[in-house]
């Protein structure tokens, strides 16, 4: 049995498979990404991508192709960012922890520091953190401050 399998890899006989046509879908649209992800960055839409990928017999439902561009995206997207902060959670301070009996009034909590604007895409709370700060209407003080008064 030993004499069968020969003693190096042939690895030339697998990399001649990295340009055959995958067998799923997905495959087919990973394959094609790196063109695709280029096509977008020109200005092409997605439309027009789906229809040119049909002519080339990458034949898949539009619905379907957006899923797997908006998959590939966030993984491209997590990656680029494992890479620029690869010990993010090691620099980063303890997060504070109240140690007073009751929540923090509107008028104690400072806002959010200004972040740009990719951060707050990453951010799901910040629009209601937002809206948080700038509520209108009537904001109870339970210890207002007594030159304030009348």
């Amino acid at each position: 049995m030993a004499g069968t399998f020969s003693e190096h890899l042939d690895l030339d006989r697998l990399r001649k498979r990295l340009r055959d046509k995958p067998r799923t879908k997905a495959g087919q649209v990973r394959q094609a990404w790196p063109d695709i992800r280029d096509l977008l960055a020109a200005g092409h839409s997605l439309k027009d991508i789906w229809a040119w990928l049909g002519e080339i017999g990458l034949v898949i439902s539009y619905g379907r192709l957006s899923d797997y561009v908006g998959q590939l995206r966030r993984r491209d997207e997590a990656a680029r960012l494992e890479i620029r902060q690869p010990n993010a959670e090691q620099s980063r301070a303890a997060p504070e922890t109240l140690t007073q009996s009751r929540p923090p009034m509107r008028s104690e909590t400072t806002a959010p520091p200004p972040t740009s604007g990719h951060d707050k895409e990453r951010d799901p709370l910040a629009n209601v953190l937002e809206r948080e700060n700038k509520r209108p209407g009537f904001n109870f003080n339970e210890e207002p401050d007594p030159k304030k008064l009348i």
